[in-house]
């Protein structure tokens, strides 16, 4: 079996994963978390070839990961994107950027663990959605007081030290006034 067809037997089958899911539109927020957290899972120093010394960079959002209308089952948007352009990014950091977003045997194995992670980590579930928590009037009340008293700490804390600098500087005054 030659390299291209290995190789597109290995995509098939992170397509094979994909066929019975429905996926769920994504959001920026979610976006975001997922990279998080991909980054901290498969971009450790230990994957790194020995001349980098640092975990994977932050990876930043493309504008095609985000789903929000549409068809997300398509390979081009959405978190089926995500997973594809992040394997990429992952794979020129496990190999020290050399292979710069070429498709390859090891690209699609990547590929293939990333699918199945997010897949079994509940994600496509909705895991990484903005928590929503609904407060009532007597609770955002308390909110409020709370915030309001840690503000007037914090101000006479900045006072009590602004008072020490004036009393500091008043003597400093006397001292070179002195004749």
């Amino acid at each position: 079996m030659d390299y291209k067809s290995k190789m597109d037997l290995k995509y098939k089958s992170v397509n094979e994963l994909w066929k019975d899911i429905k996926i769920p539109y994504i959001t920026r927020y979610e976006v975001r978390k997922a990279l998080d957290k991909l980054a901290f899972v498969f971009g450790k120093k230990r994957f790194a070839p020995p001349n980098i010394r640092y975990n994977q960079l932050k990876p930043r959002i493309v504008k095609s990961m985000i789903c929000l209308s549409g068809d997300p089952q398509t390979i081009y948007k959405g978190w089926r994107d995500l997973i594809h352009t992040f394997s990429h990014w992952n794979y020129n950091y496990r190999n020290g950027r050399k292979n710069h977003f070429n498709h390859s045997y090891k690209q699609a194995e990547l590929e293939f663990e990333i699918t199945k992670f997010v897949i079994s980590s509940g994600w496509l579930e909705g895991d990484l959605k903005l928590k929503v928590v609904v407060l009532s009037k007597e609770e955002k009340r308390l909110k409020k007081i709370d915030h309001l008293q840690n503000l007037i700490e914090k101000w006479q804390r900045k006072q009590k030290f602004a008072n020490t600098f004036i009393r500091k500087y008043h003597k400093k005054l006397k001292y070179h006034t002195k004749k």
